[in-house]
């Protein structure tokens, strides 16, 4: 009853007070997902376990303080429409284009490219890399271990890194 008194204060604190209980029920959940106030939002994004996809994405686009990255980990955070996020200013939301299934692979190779490490990474373990690029890349100190990690990698690579030990990626000229 208290959380249920909370989510209807008019007072934010109260409100993300009970933005922070687990066993919220779904009225007060999208009552929460569309508070005003971005510290509802948040909260309710982290901690409620049916958090909503569009409140999990608009919270990662909107906050950028402690914790931005594990609501990207939360079971309801969507994939679908994050290739749009690839030319973003912010190197966080860059990286989101790839855990879209559907990003082109010319912009998966372009972010294999991009200034910020975790981005460059990310980008090299989608599945929609051009095996142009991933073949460059396992010879890439930098990016060997998350291009060695893409599902897209043929058999006859992987069967050569594993005779390698990694160390000969390319087939003998």
């Amino acid at each position: 009853m208290t959380a249920r008194r909370n989510a209807l204060s008019s007072h934010p604190l109260l409100r993300r007070q009970a933005a922070r209980d687990h066993l919220l029920p779904p009225d007060l959940v999208a009552r929460l997902a569309a508070d005003d106030d971005l510290g509802v939002r948040v909260l309710l994004a982290q901690n409620h376990p049916d958090a909503p996809a569009a409140l999990l994405l608009r919270s990662f686009l909107e906050y950028t303080g402690p914790e931005r990255s594990h609501l990207t980990t939360r079971p309801n955070f969507p994939t679908d429409g994050l290739a749009a996020f690839a030319d973003h200013e912010d190197p966080e939301v860059r990286a989101l284009a790839a855990r879209d299934p559907e990003t082109q692979p010319s912009a998966v190779a372009r972010l294999t490219q991009d200034p910020e490490y975790a981005v460059r990474a990310a980008a090299t373990r989608h599945p929609n890399l051009p095996q142009t690029r991933l073949a460059v890349l396992l010879d890439d100190e930098e990016l060997a271990h998350d291009a060695a990690a893409n599902a897209a990698l043929d058999s006859d690579t992987i069967g050569r890194l594993l005779r390698t030990d990694g160390l000969r990626v390319r087939p003998p000229a």
